[in-house]
């Protein structure tokens, strides 16, 4: 049974914040770009882009979460220590996204208002934010005067037009609020990491969109997960905090698993991945393999590009097995239930995951929960927490209900917005930051448009 400590750090509340714009996959961009609509909607899973307006950029985006978290919690500017910013796109090669987004609040809160505040920014692709809440974790835990931090995950997933990562697009942000004693998930401080030198994913200096190798990219994703999720079990199990019984794995202590999210079906790819390493050992495993045949080993096999088809034809019958969708409908899915609307967010995604179970009154106290954060490049960290009992005192989000108030574009708007050709915004900012253009030295300025 979990016990709930007086003394653990976490997260308190979340904010999350998207653009009032978007595009759907399956209409106009499906027929423009020769797609099957299915392969987008179910295939990749993403029935919705969010799309920035001309205003709009990383910086707003954040600036807005973090100004609806203040809101939402009553929080002073004095009351906040570090502000630590995970991105990807970032808007100065040198300057800290979190200063411009102190400057908007400042418009707000008064100028001045957050002098006694650092910030800092962290880049790692969409691990970044994961890494800013374990250094802030930290801080918490040392900082005695009674003072919050805040995550802020902020990101513009842009790929080039007609390029095989276009649909998996998206904008957004969301901020954490982190602290002693929090209502909605306590880190338990068990964590594992995987990090190797790859060429998955990039975006040299200078260039607005990035570089993918989307198999290549996948595969990078599954086995740093996997090797996170390999060193989180044994730690967590090292220490007694979870013990196993006869037939028992370790996901079978976890309620919910979250994952960085792309795009939906990822998820599905990654959990599947998870739970055929976890089952392998278990009765369980006798009665998948009966059902669908013996899963492929490297061993048999002299040709080792024969050995990865095999392999990839098992894991496609695995994930139609009645375990793994068991498995996956209780501990997965609905934790992509508002990444299907947003589309990808780099360092937010995973966080939109806690979002999504929020959202849903999917937790419950004393549920643990476990992160599988991905960066691509590549880096990963599992870790998980404890739902907490505060959970739902937290006033309702409401997110779904924003994301059904946004307005719907067409392919023309959307292809001028991406390529900066428009430069007057659809819908004209209203109680919102935003941008509004580079003075002669290129510094941008910004203000909150009433």
């Amino acid at each position: 049974m979990i016990k709930f400590a007086s003394d653990q750090v976490g997260i308190d509340d979340l904010s999350v914040y998207v653009p009032k714009l978007f595009l759907p996959t399956a209409g106009e961009f499906a027929a423009f770009r020769s797609i099957d609509p299915a392969k987008l909607t179910k295939g990749i899973g993403i029935e919705r882009m969010s799309i920035p307006d001309a205003h709009e950029d990383a910086a707003t985006l954040g600036a807005m979460s973090m100004l609806n978290l203040m809101r939402r919690n009553d929080i002073s500017p004095d009351q906040i220590g570090k502000i630590y910013v995970g991105t990807e796109s970032g808007v100065d090669e040198a300057k800290a996204i979190g200063t411009y987004i102190i400057g908007m609040l400042e418009k707000i809160y008064g100028a001045g208002s957050f002098e006694d505040c650092s910030t800092v920014e962290l880049k790692s692709a969409c691990i970044g934010a994961t890494l800013a809440l374990e250094n802030l974790c930290n801080w918490a835990v040392l900082n005695d005067e009674d003072q919050v931090g805040i995550v802020v995950a902020s990101d513009i997933a842009r790929y080039s037009l007609n390029s095989s990562g276009e649909y998996t697009q998206g904008a957004g942000s969301v901020s954490l609020l982190v602290r002693k004693n929090p209502r909605l998930i306590a880190i338990d401080g068990f964590t594992g990491s995987f990090t190797r030198d790859e060429d998955d994913f990039f975006r040299p200096i200078g260039a607005s969109t990035a570089v993918v190798h989307g198999k290549k990219s996948n595969d990078c994703y599954l086995t740093a997960v996997g090797g996170a999720f390999a060193s989180y079990k044994k730690k967590i199990l090292r220490t007694g905090a979870i013990k196993l019984n006869d037939g028992e794995c370790l996901t079978d202590h976890l309620a919910h698993l979250l994952f960085h999210i792309p795009y939906p079906r990822m998820a599905e790819y990654a959990s599947a991945s998870i739970f055929r390493t976890e089952w392998r050992d278990l009765p369980l495993w006798r009665n998948v393999e009966t059902k669908i045949g013996d899963e492929p080993l490297p061993g048999d096999f002299t040709d080792m590009n024969e050995y990865l088809a095999k392999d990839a034809e098992f894991g496609k019958k695995f994930s139609k097995t009645e375990q793994f969708q068991i498995a996956y409908n209780s501990k997965v899915k609905d934790s992509t239930t508002i990444s299907r609307l947003v589309g990808n967010i780099y360092t937010g995604s995973l966080y939109l995951g806690l979002a999504s179970l929020a959202e849903l009154h999917k937790l419950v106290p004393g549920q643990r929960v476990c992160f599988c954060s991905y960066g691509s490049g590549c880096s990963a960290m599992v870790f998980s927490g404890i739902v907490q009992p505060d959970v739902e005192s937290l006033p309702p989000r409401n997110i779904l209900e924003r994301l059904n108030e946004r307005t719907e574009i067409n392919m023309k708007d959307y292809e001028m917005l991406h390529e900066k050709r428009r430069t007057e915004s659809i819908l004209d900012p209203t109680d919102e930051f935003a941008f509004t253009g580079l003075d002669e030295y290129g510094y941008r300025n910004y203000v909150f448009a009433n």
